[in-house]
């Protein structure tokens, strides 16, 4: 019998009692300032992850659940710099069979099926022959495609959900046909394919068939930029193709440098301007998503505004969801409010026009 989830991260409070099931995402057992072990993990669930801590018997209770277990706890929520945090009176591990896997993975917020659309509708608009093929021949095999339908796009940074991987190539199809409309020397082909295939490799560097997310033995040797570049030399060989072809290099080039730098894991940068602009739209979208989950995670902290402060960015992020429409609400230097209208306000070019009088 499955046993019922009870409390969701997402629902916790300071002050609360909680009982529930959780997801272990990380556990290291550490030493307070007077010697005492202590117990810290990560919990979660699909609505978002929190931070534990167990205090009493942490070193037997360290042995009785490992990383990537279902644990029952009791806990009291308290507030700590500022977040929510579990001080975990009993916690114990649930069996497998006891348990939904569903209830301990983040979804895509977005209508996948939509997302599978404007993918499959993409596929069919790309006219070079050889870069079609390519995708034709990779998309072909059922489970390719459903493992690019179900797979996140990340393990933590950005749509690190069942289904981001497919939210997250539909969203970057959308935005290169905006920039192609605009700048018609772009080879749209490449970049549409580049969208479809540069996070490929991630069915099969990471794994999200049990919670938590994690990396296969495979995607940490290896990473997804290789993975990806293997996958579309493997279709080129299985019909025909030649891999040093000039637009299958095209395509690779926009996988191998779409992260922009060598740090960031991109073994070359970014030489051909549908590189150049496919990492920005990717870094585009990949930030902004951050950003939207750090905001709706803030939002369960009432008048928050400011962020933690983001190590990965260096800064702290303006995020409240009250700012005003400058056009609307405004005042003027008088104190007055200022009409809603934009069509109300003079254009700046009309300023130093002359008013008819002499």
């Amino acid at each position: 019998m499955t046993m019922e989830k009870g409390a969701m991260v997402t629902d916790i409070k300071p002050g609360q009692k909680v009982k529930g099931l959780f997801c272990v995402a990380s556990k290291a057992l550490r030493t307070a300032k007077n010697g005492s072990p202590f117990l810290t993990l990560t919990l979660l669930d699909k609505t978002g992850n929190i931070e534990a801590r167990i205090w009493d018997n942490a070193e037997a209770v360290n042995g009785e659940f490992e990383k990537g277990n279902i644990i029952f706890v009791e806990a009291d929520a308290t507030e700590f710099a500022g977040r929510c945090q579990l001080k975990i009176n009993r916690a114990e591990r649930a069996e497998a069979k006891d348990i939904d896997p569903a209830d301990f993975l983040p979804e895509s917020p977005a209508d996948l099926e939509k997302a599978w659309r404007t993918c499959r509708k993409a596929m069919n608009e790309v006219a070079d022959d050889i870069l079609c093929a390519i995708l034709k021949e990779i998309f072909r095999h059922r489970e390719t495609s459903q493992a690019f339908r179900n797979a996140p796009a990340a393990k933590k940074m950005h749509h690190a959900y069942i289904g981001g991987l497919l939210e997250h190539s539909a969203s970057l199809i959308e935005l290169a046909r905006l920039i192609t409309g605009k700048y018609s020397q772009l080879d749209r082909d490449i970049l549409i394919s580049a969208c479809l295939l540069h996070d490929i490799g991630k069915i099969r560097e990471l794994t999200w068939e049990h919670p938590p997310i994690d990396y296969s033995d495979e995607g940490r040797l290896l990473g997804h930029i290789s993975l990806g570049v293997q996958m579309v030399d493997l279709a080129c060989v299985d019909i025909g193709i030649k891999t040093d072809n000039e637009k299958v290099r095209a395509l690779k080039h926009v996988i191998l440098s779409h992260h922009g730098q060598r740090e960031f894991g991109s073994p070359v940068l970014p030489m051909t301007e549908e590189a150049m602009v496919f990492h920005m739209i990717d870094d585009l979208d990949a930030k902004l998503n951050y950003l939207a989950g750090l905001k709706a995670s803030m939002e369960q902290e009432e008048g928050c505004s400011w962020s933690t402060y983001q190590h990965l960015f260096e800064r702290y992020f303006y995020l409240s969801n009250n700012r005003k429409n400058q056009i609307g609400e405004t005042m003027d230097r008088r104190g007055r409010k200022e009409p809603k209208s934009a069509a109300a306000q003079p254009l700046l070019w009309d300023m130093d026009k002359p008013t008819g009088n002499k």
